[in-house]
């Protein structure tokens, strides 16, 4: 339909009306009757012509007459439509004025996140009913329970609600405000004619003389009414709202109005009722298992079956068993005991799962300490953690007598980054992982599985790598730390090892699809699962083109440490992908999932909360911090639960989109990260006065960079140098800019908008030598010019950002260049000075 040309439509009883210029006969009874009524409403009228009203006499089977009354959008209003309409059926006195429309032009009113639901979008208006048997009520009071819903959707207690006249009230929703309070509030509101189009308009109830009526065009998404008969009705435009969320939003209608009638405070109103929308994920059983107990069975079953390949020396299950009971035996040697927490600060191979596995054995639980993280971070979580023991090198003893340990014990404690400038512990028992195993055996791992050792141990992806192929006989892969870092020596070892399993976060996943579409071999992965970091699907049709659905499994999985690992699984396939799903999907069985407001309220399906998950999943909560834990791991209704402080929404069909953080948290390259953890650091220098902490995309590959601010008489550079020695790599900024001040909203925030671009000090390169094409490969990849002998480690580079510049050196054909020589060469000067030599470093 042409929006030009769309009309309102009414069909009444025809009457006494016997005659008419326009007439049309159908022999038709019933529902065919109502359908041929129906298009002839539908007809459209064009706004150029001289008439922009129709009447047509309409005969049906049984001698019955109905009267179609259109007009054009722009010539009549609702209620003069419906008054002429009626007149028209009878005639009798004055025929009723003609009004036309106040048309809303400005741009929608607030958010409309809440009004898509994974549903179908389309063109036109479309409408929903709700049989509701309320009483009809004034049109303000219908305003003023559209008020509270939109409040409640958006999170935002002003709303813009639009009257049938073309006005608008502006209301603001007091939860501690008694309904009768408020609804006499919005009665005495002042109505204006807005500048923005309200999100939802009101409109008179609809006659019960009107037998049916139609709409083709509004400017506002939704037009809400309450007929006399009690039927609520949305009429809304179906390219902003889908069907869904239609129904949704008379659902809550429904809620407020006969909260109204039960004279209810605002902030109490149910809008749903008694119902608990959440995603399921159904029982679980067979979380009483330990992890070694788990490795243990396999070593029972396969000693001989191959656990851990690194490089070329291989592990078996019984070796790999046998080594973990000496480094058992040596802990409780060492005076360890169930309960304790030992420290493990090993590189990256086979004595390091048997050091973790040795810990687990002697009852105690491991606190990983990742070599690469600075000294000074490692000794806080060191002394935080009140270690028993630490294992820094290859340890063993002669076998003792190791003691029980049941599925409650605690197995690991992962420290994440925390909000008051240090990390916090995170305890995790045996029964959790168990859990976390038992609830995804769908996935059918077994001993023809081959895995990747990929992530850092410090991080819990981790656990899920090494336990998961572990405890279900497959062989485990371990990444040495150079190959991880680069896309293409990873893919050869992801093809030379036939690794079946592969787990990633999306940024390092960017890197290894560039590297697969390059390599003319392929790979053997029948289960790619993403973790960590939200996941854009849109670049998964090329992984697809080349590993098809059928024989390529790829799992979006969201979940936090708190919880852990994993909490959902979704599927992708090439529909979802193409379509830029963010959907997280559904629970994993023992897992359950609830979005709630930020009064503790759950939100109606397609409004955003906060996520708050329980079931099996749930840990012990921080390690010495009973405070923060009683916080963040509040007792519920249902149980125990973790206000994750992500936001979400849950689906119509029960799936969870995962829409970023509510507080100062990002997640980069799949590392969590509170900004006010860098915030503390930056001001921990007696020379910053004030800072700020923001994360930017840029580049080519819009990589998502952390970018610091500082006020005070400082040297931006030593600032950056400083955190280098107390913050991992991943949290240290790309960059340090010294402002005057920090320019702020009238709220006295942070305004990001105003701050500056961040500091670069190199000119833009102009691509006129060898040296220059490089600087421009940086300057592209970075999104930030750097000098000849800036370190790229220094100005905002990371292992993903030396793989795309390696990619693009290859690209632009200037040369073939590893990340391993980007490592030991970390400069423009130095590359170019490798390259001359035929890329020898």
């Amino acid at each position: 339909m042409n929006a030009g040309f769309a009309v309102r439509s009414v069909l009444v009883d025809a009457g006494s009306v016997t005659d008419c210029a326009l007439q049309e006969r159908f022999a038709l009874t019933g529902e065919e009757a109502a359908n041929a009524c129906r298009r002839v409403m539908d007809r459209p009228i064009d706004p150029a012509g001289e008439q922009l009203t129709r009447v047509v006499l309409v005969h049906l089977a049984g001698g019955e007459r109905r009267l179609v009354v259109t007009a054009h959008v722009d010539a009549l209003d609702a209620e003069s439509l419906r008054e002429w309409a009626l007149w028209l059926s009878a005639p009798s006195g004055t025929a009723p004025a003609h009004r036309r429309p106040v048309r809303f032009t400005g741009p929608v009113a607030g958010s409309l996140e809440w009004a898509t639901m994974g549903g179908h979008l389309g063109t036109g208006v479309r409408e929903e009913c709700l049989e509701t048997g309320l009483p009809p009520v004034p049109v303000r009071t219908l305003a003023a329970a559209c008020a509270v819903v939109l409040a409640r959707y958006t999170g935002v207690s002003t709303a813009l609600v639009g009257l049938p006249d073309g006005t608008a009230i502006s209301a603001d929703v007091d939860d501690d405000a008694t309904s009768a309070e408020h609804v006499a509030t919005v009665h005495g509101l002042a109505a204006a004619v807005p500048e923005l189009t309200p999100t939802v308009v009101v409109e008179a109830a609809k006659p019960a003389a009107v037998l049916d009526e139609l709409v083709q065009d509004q400017p506002a998404p939704v037009v809400v009414r309450l007929d006399e008969d009690g039927r609520l009705v949305c009429r809304h435009r179906a390219d902003l709202v889908d069907d869904s969320a239609a129904q949704g939003l008379l659902r809550s209608l429904h809620a407020v109005l006969a909260a109204f009638g039960e004279s209810a405070v605002v902030g109490e109103i149910d809008l749903l009722r008694g119902a608990d929308p959440l995603s399921d994920g159904g029982p679980l059983a067979g979380t009483e298992s330990t992890i070694h107990g788990m490795v243990a069975d396999q070593a029972a079953a396969r000693p001989d079956a191959v656990a851990i390949t690194c490089g070329a020396e291989s592990t078996t299950y019984a070796e790999l068993d046998a080594a973990a009971t000496r480094v058992a035996s040596w802990l409780v040697s060492a005076g360890v005991e169930p309960g304790d927490r030992v420290g493990v600060s090993l590189e990256r191979t086979p004595h390091l799962v048997a050091a973790l596995l040795g810990v687990l054995k002697a009852g105690a639980a491991y606190v990983p300490l990742d070599p690469g993280y600075p000294a000074k971070r490692l000794e806080y979580m060191a002394a935080d953690a009140g270690l028993a023991a630490v294992i820094d090198r290859p340890v063993a003893a002669d076998p003792v007598e190791l003691p029980e340990v049941g599925p409650d014990a605690a197995a690991y404690v992962i420290y994440t980054s925390g909000s008051t400038g240090k990390p916090k512990g995170v305890v995790v028992d045996h029964r959790n992982v168990a859990a976390l195993l038992e609830s995804t055996k769908d996935f059918g791992f077994g001993s023809g599985d081959v895995w990747t050792f990929f992530h850092s141990y410090a991080f819990d992806f981790s656990v899920w790598e090494i336990w998961g192929c572990l405890a279900t006989g497959g062989r485990l892969v371990v990444v040495p730390q150079q190959v991880a870092r680069d896309p293409h020596e990873f893919h050869a070892l992801l093809r030379e090892q036939s690794v079946t399993v592969l787990n990633q976060t999306p940024s390092a996943f960017t890197q290894l699809l560039a590297a697969d579409l390059d390599s003319p071999d392929r790979l053997s992965v029948r289960l790619l699962v993403f973790g960590g970091e939200q996941l854009d699907s849109r670049m998964l049709p090329a992984w697809f083109d080349r590993n098809p659905e059928d024989r390529c499994r790829v799992v979006n999985m969201y979940g936090i440490t708190e919880t852990t690992v994993h909490c959902t699984w979704f599927t992708i396939d090439r529909r979802a992908a193409l379509a830029g799903s963010r959907s997280v999907g559904t629970a994993i069985p023992g897992w359950r999932l609830r979005v709630l407001d930020p009064r503790g309220r759950a939100v109606p399906p397609g409004v955003a909360g906060e996520i708050v998950v329980s079931g099996a999943g749930v840990t012990r909560g921080y390690l010495g911090k009973p405070d923060l834990t009683a916080q963040r791991f509040p007792v519920g209704p249902t149980g125990r639960r973790y206000r994750s402080g992500d936001r979400g929404r849950l689906l119509a069909g029960g799936e969870l989109e995962h829409l970023g953080r509510l507080d100062d948290q990002v997640k980069i390259r799949g590392h969590r990260i509170e900004l006010g953890e860098i915030k503390a650091e930056l001001l921990a220098d007696p020379a910053v006065v004030a800072a700020a902490v923001v994360v930017n995309r840029r580049g080519d590959g819009g990589d998502a960079h952390l970018d610091a601010y500082v006020v005070g008489p400082v040297d931006p550079a030593a600032v950056r140098d400083r955190l280098t020695g107390v913050l991992p790599a991943y949290m240290v900024p790309s960059t340090v800019t010294a402002v005057p001040r920090l320019p702020l909203t009238g709220n006295g925030k942070l305004d990001v908008g105003r701050l500056p671009a961040p500091t670069t000090e190199a000119p833009a390169p102009t691509g006129a030598d060898t040296a220059d094409q490089i600087a421009q490969v940086w300057h592209s990849v970075l999104g930030a010019s750097a000098g000849p002998d800036d370190n790229l480690f220094m100005v905002g580079g990371n292992s993903l950002v030396a793989a795309r510049i390696a990619a693009e050196i290859r690209g632009r054909r200037l040369g073939d260049v590893t990340v391993q020589q980007i490592y030991r060469t970390p400069t423009i000067r130095g590359l170019v000075s490798v390259l001359t030599a035929g890329g020898t470093a």
